[in-house]
């Protein structure tokens, strides 16, 4: 069974994964990468529970403050 510090470091992989593929879109989709994010995300929170939705959250503000700041 994996322990919880073992998930953190798998979600922190993949949070990493995801902002450098990010990085590689094209500007236009990447002012539309966050939106989207939410839109999709939105839905998926209501349906979480206290844990689940509390690692959501954690790996959510992860992502937010590794995006590229895109002016």
């Amino acid at each position: 069974m994996t322990n919880h510090s073992e998930l953190q470091g798998e979600i922190a992989a993949l949070c990493c994964l995801v902002v450098a593929l990010a990085s590689t879109l094209p500007l236009s989709s990447q002012l539309r990468l966050w939106p989207a994010f939410e839109r999709v995300a939105g839905p998926l929170r209501d349906r979480l529970g206290g844990d689940e939705l509390r690692g959501f959250e954690r790996a959510t503000v992860s992502l937010a403050s590794r995006r590229t700041k895109v002016i």
